[in-house]
This record gives C-alpha cells, structure tokens and sequence, in this order.
C-alpha cells in the first residue's frame, strides 16, 4: 500500500506526529511511505529513513491560493496514494486528501471538510496529541506514553559535540525562551533571573536556543547575566538548524521551554523538559510526557483563554505568567541537576 501522510501545521505538531510515522513504516503492508508538510518543516525530516519522500507545500508563499493548490492535487494524483492520512484538521488538507486520488483517506470528525473522508476517527480531547494521531490507525494508546523521535544522523551528532567541547561547557541547561504567541512566553526578564540563579548556585552552565528572530530577545535575557557568571552563558540563538538544535539538546542536562515547539524537541531529544505554561494547559494534549518532566503553571480562574495563544493577554494582564516567578521554577531545576550529577541518574 502507498501512503500518504498531510500535515501542514506547525513543528511542534510535526514533531508528535513521529510515532505515527513509526506505526506506518513498521507496517508490512506499507509499500511507499510519504509525508506532505510545510518548508518550515523540511529540515525536522532530512535523510528520515521512515520516509520514503517529503512533498513540500509552500501553502503560504509559491503555493498559496487555488493554483498553488491545483499544482499540489496533479502532484498529488501522480503519486498515486493508495491511502492518505490527514491528523490535520483544515478544509485544505481535506481537499487534498480528496483530490489525491486515493481510495481511502482517514481523517477526524472533527476536521473541516470531514465529509472528504472515507474514514472518519472521533477526536478525543482527552488523549495526548501523540495518541490521537495513533488513533487514526487503530492503535491504542499504549501503557508507557509513546515519545516523538528524530532521526539522529551521526555526522549532526559528531557536530553538536564538538561545539559543546569547543564552548567547554559543563551540564549544560538550554532555555529556549520563544513562542510565536504572546501569551505562551514567560516573560524575558524571568529568564534572565533564572539564568543568573542557576549559574550561581550549580556548576551548570546555560545555553540560549531559538531562531534567527530571536536574537534580540535572547540577547536581552543573557544581559540580565553579571559579574563572573557571564562567561557560561552562551547565546546560540540564530546559530543552529533546527536538527542541529535537537542535537545539542541531547547533550544538555535539561530544557527549559515555553508551551512551543522547543518543548518537543527536547521531548524527542530524551531530556527532562521543565514546560512552561501561560494561557493554555497541558491537558490540550501538547505538554511532556516523560517521567523527570515538569509542568509549570500557576492556575487562574481565566485560564485556559483559547486552545491557541492570543498576541496579547485578553484581559492586559499576562498575569498567568508573571504569577508564575523564577523561584517557583529554581528549586525543581537545581534538584534535577543533582540528579543528574550522580551517576546513576545520568543522561546518556
């Protein structure tokens, strides 16, 4: 069977899809293995054995409009799909599904266009978002919460090494302060408070991740930073991909993340993930899974405001986040780091 997988959504949903990719490539009956996504998203699935090719979708730059998405279903209708699954649930991945050509597509009820489906699986919100997606094939959700996974290439891995040699660091913690939305940012000058604090009170030293639009907002954080302590940390923000990213955040003692993408890639990178959580909450299904992971969040009675960020607080505050206070999240950092100091609770 040829199988075609549509998700054209964020990374962080790119990243949960992984186990499905995982169910569909151990599949004997999986003869061609494809996966439609976004350029933003190229990069998470180079050189993936899994897949046997990535369609790109520029559904907002060449492909945008009804001629890009006319281009995409010829392209599509060449591939010659037996099967399409769409975890997306947008009226676009729909129409695609349906014009694939492919004489069974799987989708959720829920999703715009469902009736472009032949098959239709419930969306139930009370599951992880990794257990959703397995849900549209049939797999139940297993015992030991299923965790995204990357693939590791050797030659990205000799490099995040080496750039950790060369910087000489020592435990490092990454904090990856980001979030397309306002309201899923804990504030800058919390991290920097943060940041000074650990450096102060552990031998750990710290490591700002992001993209090239964060330079500004790390190098803000790093400023915070004084005196002798200044010297470990270290902004990378700008200077890594995003798989050179998840390599190097195999190598760190711990992450430090907004409710974002980086929270699943340190999910898929295998280490204790501390989430940050404003206006939204993990039982959306996006938060870590792992046994050492940590949700941060204060409750309030206007929490969650949408299963989205907004660009600003709905009601002026953000006081789901500056309640949230870098002492709160100092403690629970400083004794993961013990642990992971000692030998028998050190990482790979």
């Amino acid at each position: 069977m040829r199988t075609l997988v549509i998700h054209t959504a964020f990374i962080g949903d790119l990243i949960l899809l992984t186990p499905l990719l995982d169910e569909l490539r151990a599949d004997p009956n999986t003869e061609w293995l494809g996966l439609l996504t976004t350029p933003a998203c190229r990069d998470l699935f180079k050189d993936d054995p899994r897949l046997d090719e990535v369609i790109l979708y520029d559904k907002k730059g060449r492909d945008r409009g009804l001629g890009g998405l006319s281009r995409m279903i010829r392209q599509l209708r060449n591939l010659q799909p037996d099967r399409v699954i769409s975890p997306h649930r947008s009226l676009r991945s729909a129409l695609l599904a349906w014009f694939s050509g492919a004489w069974e597509r799987v989708g959720f009820s829920s999703a715009t266009g469902s009736l472009c489906y032949t098959e239709l699986k419930q969306d139930n919100r009370a599951l992880h978002e990794v257990d959703r997606n397995l849900a549209l094939i049939g797999r139940a959700s297993p015992a030991e919460p299923r965790m995204p996974t990357l693939h590791r290439d050797p030659a990205e891995e000799a490099t995040a090494r080496a750039l950790l040699d060369g910087l000489e660091l020592v435990m490092p913690v990454a904090l990856a302060p980001a979030s397309v939305w306002a309201t899923k940012r804990w504030l800058p000058s919390y991290f920097g408070e943060l940041s000074e604090a650990i450096l102060d009170r552990s031998p750990a030293d710290v490591v700002l991740l992001g993209g090239p639009g964060d330079v500004d907002l790390c190098n803000h954080i790093a400023s915070h930073v004084h005196g002798c302590h200044k010297s470990r940390i270290h902004m990378l923000a700008g200077k890594l991909g995003l798989r050179e990213s998840y390599q190097l955040l195999r190598l760190c003692s711990l992450a430090v993340v907004n409710d974002s993408a980086p929270l699943h890639l340190a999910q898929a990178a295998g280490i204790p993930t501390f989430a940050v959580f404003g206006s939204t909450v993990p039982e959306f299904g996006f938060g870590p899974r792992g046994e050492r992971d940590h949700v941060l969040q204060v409750r309030l009675d206007c929490v969650p405001c949408g299963r989205h960020g907004h660009r600003e607080c709905p009601l002026g505050t953000l006081a789901c986040m500056s309640d949230l206070k870098p002492s709160m999240v100092l403690e629970k950092v400083l004794a993961e780091l013990e642990i992971s100091r000692r030998p028998e609770g050190g990482l790979d």
